[in-house]
């Protein structure tokens, strides 16, 4: 099940989005009142304007949840806006951004949250910007409010990197309540430390089970490519 969570995430953040639809129905086969795989379904059938079957989900996970913000929130806006501006989606990297690569890319699960308000304004894929402070770092959206900071060691790392020229991008990976993670991607590195990597895996299993994700990722179908990672996550 927790396989089948993840890769209906996956679906979503390469926006791949016919089969976020196809692994959120099957879920729901197990659990057709779990509000976090009606609210996924939901929004997959936003982004391929089946704004109708999105409603009725909306109107759904309201009857089990009639404060859910979420289904309120994306429920307002289908009824609000003209036909042809239905989709939802904010600013968005492209897939091939998301793939993971030893050194570059970390996922960071960010600590100080915002309100719940705030939280329940942004979706899996959501483009944010990193601002640096004197000690710390702060994660804001496209309107700059305030979403939460990276924890103390990450951030103390990263100020060393961005102060020597380094850019990166952010975009929200998963959403949970009271967790969001963050998925960061090294850019482009300032001449004072081009040869260092940002970041470093914690240990050589670590480094070597990345490497053979991508090798896989590189060569299966994508038929195939969620039960390969699975094995790939038993192996270690």
């Amino acid at each position: 099940m927790a396989n089948d969570v993840q890769a209906a995430i996956d679906a979503a953040l390469t926006q791949n989005w016919a089969e976020a639809v196809a692994i959120n129905r099957e879920l729901l086969k197990t659990n057709k009142e779990d509000i976090d795989t009606l609210t996924r379904l939901a929004y997959a059938y936003c982004q391929i304007d089946e704004t109708e079957k999105a409603k009725k989900i909306y109107k759904k996970i309201l009857t089990i949840d009639r404060y859910n913000s979420l289904a309120l929130k994306n429920l307002n806006k289908i009824n609000s806006l003209p036909a042809k501006k239905l989709n939802l989606i904010h600013d968005r990297v492209s897939p091939g951004l998301f793939i993971e690569e030893p050194g570059k890319t970390k996922v960071i699960v960010l600590i100080n949250l915002a309100p719940s308000k705030v939280i329940s304004q942004l979706n899996i894929g959501d483009l944010v910007s990193l601002f640096p402070k004197k000690h710390s770092i702060e994660i804001r959206d496209a309107n700059k409010t305030y979403i939460g900071a990276l924890p103390d060691d990450i951030a103390f790392r990263l100020l060393k990197f961005i102060s020597a020229g380094n850019t990166y991008l952010t975009c929200i990976k998963n959403i949970q309540k009271n967790i969001i993670s963050l998925f960061i991607r090294e850019m482009t590195r300032g001449k004072k430390l081009r040869h260092q990597a940002t970041f470093l895996p914690t240990s050589f299993k670590e480094y070597t089970a990345s490497i053979q994700r991508e090798i896989k990722r590189s060569v299966i179908t994508e038929e195939d490519s969620v039960t390969d990672a699975n094995q790939d996550e038993s192996e270690e």
